[in-house]
C-alpha cells in the first residue's frame, strides 16, 4: 500500500535563537540563558546550533499570554504552563532585579 504525501513523516518546524528572542522580545542571549537552565528544551544541531521545536514555542507563547490559576509549587512539575510562567519569572529576574512591581510600572507606561 502507498503512502500518501498527508502521511509520510513531517519534519518538525524549528526555530534559530535570534526566531525564538523575537517572538518573546528578547535579546538571543537570554534564549540561550533559558536552554542552559532548563527553561527552553533545544535540539543541538551536529555543528552544535541549538534549535527549538515550534510547538514549544507556540504552547508557551499561548500559555504566557493567557491567565493560570495558580498552582502549588509541588504540583509544578505535572503543569505544562509552568515553564512559561518560568520565562516570565526569568525575565523579571534577568530585566528588572526581580521586582515585578517593576514590570507592572513599565506595563503601565510609568
Amino acid at each position: 500500500m502507498a503512502m500518501s504525501k498527508d502521511n509520510e513523516h513531517k519534519q518538525p518546524t524549528l526555530y534559530t535563537p535570534s526566531e525564538v528572542a523575537q517572538f518573546f522580545r528578547v535579546d538571543p542571549k537570554t534564549v540561550t540563558r533559558w536552554a542552559r537552565t532548563g527553561t527552553l528544551n533545544p535540539i543541538t544541531l551536529p555543528s552544535g546550533h541549538r534549535r527549538y521545536h515550534a510547538t514549544e514555542i507556540h504552547e508557551l507563547l499561548k500559555i504566557g499570554n493567557a491567565k493560570e490559576p495558580a498552582v502549588p509549587r509541588e504540583e509544578a512539575e505535572f503543569v505544562p504552563g509552568l515553564r512559561a510562567l518560568a520565562v516570565l519569572q526569568s525575565v523579571v529576574r534577568d530585566y528588572f532585579d526581580g521586582d515585578p512591581s517593576a514590570v507592572m510600572r513599565a506595563l503601565a507606561g510609568a
